[in-house]
């Protein structure tokens, strides 16, 4: 039995209907939602396809986008407090909607035309403070097609909160940025003589050419206090050298390096002392031996 010609709602005949709804969740979205930031990973191609190699995440820009919270709005879902033999892991997760119109329009379209799973979510006011979320899925056939729609009205989004492992983070929103000043594992580096003012966020490094073409370890400014000659840096590739010129790629400062300690001081927010931790090693292990950690 034929369908009646006169009320198809498939096809290109509803392409009015269709673009109605679309603005109706779109609208929804822009009066229920709330303000949040999309930041892509911009290391994503760096990935090892045959080994299965993850690289260093680098999240470079931050793009705002609203949102809707679909889930539970009293609470998070998902696993939530696990204790394993790890320890207490933390597995809240929530679902948002994205209106895929809006995604296209405030997200640059060149490299990948959805939101994906990897890249981060930060939501400014949560709790009071803003939090950092990682896309876990994006389911997009939730509308399941409305009208014969060929594309997505939107997206919905798992997000689990984000657990910070090094990942390069300077966007230029200090609010989101802060993640790796709290957490990231930090380096206090004093410095003798030298010229300049080191900028912060800026990228240093030392080099035996005095080129960041050919520099054996490169690291991030988080601070620096010209009455101590203290560098503090984060996000460190490769090992300082005593002695050597630390030089900033934008600022041109240049400082030789004096002392450093790997482990003071550790991390803002990290409950565990390196130092203390590698002082009672060495009251327990004999490093005299050739091979302290073994019997042979």
């Amino acid at each position: 039995m034929g369908i009646n010609q006169y009320f198809n709602n498939y096809g290109n005949s509803a392409k009015p209907e269709q673009r109605v709804i679309e603005d109706l969740i779109v609208e929804s979205i822009k009066i229920m939602g709330f303000e949040a930031y999309y930041l892509p990973n911009d290391n994503d191609s760096a990935r090892d396809l045959i080994y299965g190699e993850d690289p260093v995440k680098k999240f470079g820009s931050a793009f705002p986008l609203e949102m809707y919270l679909s889930s539970d709005p009293t609470d998070y879902i998902g696993q939530r407090d696990v204790f394993s033999k790890f320890g207490l892991e933390i597995k809240d997760d929530v679902n948002v909607m994205v209106s895929r119109r809006s995604f296209q329009e405030r997200v640059p379209q060149n490299t990948f035309t959805r939101p994906r799973e990897g890249d981060l979510v930060y939501v400014p006011f949560l709790n009071g403070v803003g939090e950092l979320f990682e896309i876990k899925f994006t389911e997009h056939n939730k509308d399941f097609n409305m009208l014969g729609k060929k594309y997505p009205y939107f997206y919905e989004l798992v997000l689990e909160k984000f657990k910070y492992s090094q990942e390069f983070i300077a966007t230029g929103i200090d609010e989101i940025d802060s993640v790796v000043t709290n957490n990231a594992y930090t380096l206090s580096l004093n410095l003798g003589s030298g010229t300049g003012l080191y900028a912060i966020k800026e990228t240093v490094f030392q080099s035996p050419d005095g080129t960041s073409a050919n520099a054996t370890v490169v690291a991030i400014v988080q601070s620096f206090k010209p009455a101590s000659n203290t560098l503090t840096v984060t996000n460190i590739a490769g090992e300082f050298i005593d002695t050597e010129v630390i030089i900033g790629e934008t600022s041109n400062a240049q400082y030789t390096l004096s002392t450093f300690d790997p482990l003071d001081p550790a991390t803002f927010s990290d409950k565990y002392d390196n130092k203390a931790i590698s002082n009672s090693a060495d009251a327990i292990i004999d490093f005299s031996e050739t091979n302290p950690f073994g019997t042979i």
